[in-house]
């Protein structure tokens, strides 16, 4: 059972119950403490934190995050009805690394199996690989987008093989995981980033986007999580002026209200089913403890998202709720078929797949923006269109 693998939050992380208001955080939680027993019954959660004190191979005190996002975390007030949410504790670091990544993978499996979202604070990076292993285990298939400001595809000599770290563990996620349907880099920066690390995603169809791209167009990041099971977020990702605390500091990066943006449209996605936000190290100079505060808005926002979900996705018995548009192209065989949700404007496009048996084609509805339907309407087929059918048909 899980609770082999979760130790119980110390009385100190929480705050005093009786000094907050009847809609804070941490009047609300169902938390895992000393005093209490673990969660077992999860019936109206939709969401369990999970922190992982584990960061042997980053050279940093990573282990202390979780706990600190907590403090900021449980003093914010919410505003949507219904809402619950559980404290599962932490998972403290195994005997070796292998040993947290299996403590990580079989709570994050039951999570998922109880229809719970797990909110992990990490922690290196690298617990993403464990956090993938714990998809693996429910799911078919899982869609994975990371944000970070690198490409975590490096190989380092003084790694033994066996072990994985914040800059290594992309290729065994990449390479090892049979069910993997979907990946996705956003945010990396050009003069941090071999080129070769680029070329080798878009060899295997997947998506990446720099972070100059992504603010020029900040709600282009909706219809790309929108259809993503996992979610990684490397705080460094952030700008060092709003997250001083992030592992590896930045002149560069996303702003905080485009951080809060972007985990909203993560939360709001019908799909994502867990999501976890690691590299930071609150004994780095955190003035006032921004970056904790930054991480505990930045889940506020999901949380925000997920309450507000609209479980939306055109077929046949729901027509009426959306609009359907065919562009045709020069070359009269091709067309591609557009929706448009009536209810929330987000749009999805109709790439075909070729089943070789049957002999006759099919399409998957792959979540678009409006600017890709512009460009097909250009007789231009937009690239999101091309990397999905080349990795559907691959």
């Amino acid at each position: 059972m899980i609770q082999d693998y979760l130790t119980p939050l110390p009385a100190k992380v929480l705050p005093n119950k009786n000094t907050l208001s009847a809609n804070q955080w941490g009047k609300i939680v169902t938390a895992y403490t000393a005093g209490s027993k673990l969660p077992t019954n999860f019936k109206g959660i939709k969401m369990a934190i999970v922190g992982v004190q584990e960061d042997r191979n980053g050279n940093s005190f990573c282990h202390l995050a979780p706990d600190a996002i907590r403090k900021e975390l449980y003093t914010f007030y919410n505003w949507e009805t219904n809402f619950k949410l559980a404290d599962l504790g932490n998972i403290t670091a195994g005997n070796t690394q292998k040993d947290t990544y299996f403590a990580l993978s079989k709570v994050v499996a039951h999570l998922l199996a109880q229809g719970v979202i797990p909110i992990i604070l990490g922690g290196t990076h690298d617990i993403t690989y464990a956090q993938m292993q714990g998809h693996a285990e429910v799911e078919q298939q899982t869609s994975v987008v990371v944000f970070d400001e690198k490409i975590d595809l490096f190989t380092h000599p003084s790694t033994p093989d066996n072990l994985l770290s914040a800059d290594t563990f992309l290729y065994p996620l990449l390479t090892q995981q049979p069910n993997l349907s979907g990946f996705t880099q956003i945010g990396y920066q050009r003069y941090l980033t071999d080129p070769e690390m680029v070329n080798t995603l878009e060899k295997l169809h997947f998506e990446c986007f720099t972070l100059g791209e992504i603010r020029d167009h900040i709600e282009d990041v909706e219809p790309l999580v929108r259809h993503a099971q996992l979610v990684s977020i490397d705080m460094s990702c952030i700008k060092l002026t709003d997250a001083p605390a992030a592992l590896a500091l930045s002149a560069n990066g996303f702003w905080s209200e485009e951080a809060c943006r972007i985990a909203r449209y993560i939360g709001l996605s019908d799909h994502v089913t867990s999501i976890g936000f690691y590299q930071f190290d609150p004994t780095q100079h955190d003035t006032r403890q921004l970056t904790a505060r930054l991480v505990a808005s930045m889940i506020w926002f999901f949380a925000e998202g997920v309450m507000n979900r609209k479980h939306e996705l055109p077929d046949e018995s729901n027509k009426r709720d959306y609009l359907k548009y065919i562009v045709n192209f020069k070359d009269p065989d091709h067309e591609i078929a557009f929706y448009k949700s009536k209810k929330t404007g987000r749009w999805w496009m109709n790439v075909p797949t070729i089943k070789t048996t049957a002999n006759k084609q099919t399409g998957v509805l792959t979540p678009c923006s409006y600017s890709d339907y512009e460009t097909a309407c250009n007789d231009i087929i937009p690239d999101r269109w091309m990397k999905a059918f080349l990795r559907l048909n691959n």
